[in-house]
């Protein structure tokens, strides 16, 4: 079973492209997985996905921690609060942690990985998360919260809209 599974791997990984990972991300084909496994376990919704990956990758470059809440859960104590978990010293703690965590939290399916190596362009300055923004070049993915029962995200540039957006999500019986 292992064995099969690691072939469609393989399989998936060929017919992606994930062994171009280095040209078209700027990441070997191991960090790429183990973003397609963040993206994974984050997105429910295809929308999102590339969305995620493009915050991920923004966040890599500015050398932000990653903060995302899958991480948290990977190998940790299931009765542990979300409070408890983002204080616990981990490598898999993407909240105390900068960068990729060591290993893939997940498997990753073709869609995660097809984002991951093809993540969204960050938003024109015209895009509603833009405003308050002068120049394109600054207007980025940078955050995103659970927003819908569905699943699905609400992202935004700036710290500010986010917090707003979290606390609409907090509204919304999506957040604790």
């Amino acid at each position: 079973m292992i064995d099969r599974m690691l072939r469609l791997m393989e399989r998936v990984g060929i017919q992606e492209g994930l062994d171009q990972a280095k040209e078209k991300v700027g990441r070997s084909p191991y960090e790429v997985l183990i973003i397609a496994s963040l993206i994974e376990r984050e997105a429910k919704l295809e929308v999102d996905r590339a969305k995620i990956a493009r915050v991920i990758y923004n966040r890599l470059e500015r050398g932000m921690p990653l903060q995302i809440d899958a991480t948290l859960y990977y190998n940790a104590d299931p009765n542990a609060t979300f409070s408890d978990l983002k204080a616990t010293e981990s490598p898999y703690n993407t909240y105390k942690s900068k960068g990729l965590p060591p290993t893939p939290i997940a498997n990753p399916g073709r869609a995660a990985i097809r984002a991951a190596l093809n993540p969204a362009p960050n938003p024109p300055l015209s895009d509603p998360i833009c405003k308050g923004i002068k120049q394109a070049a600054n207007c980025a993915y940078i955050f995103y919260v659970l927003s819908d029962d569905k699943g699905g995200h609400t992202f935004a540039a700036t710290i500010e809209d986010h917090e707003k957006n979290v606390e609409a999500a907090r509204a919304g019986g999506f957040l604790p």
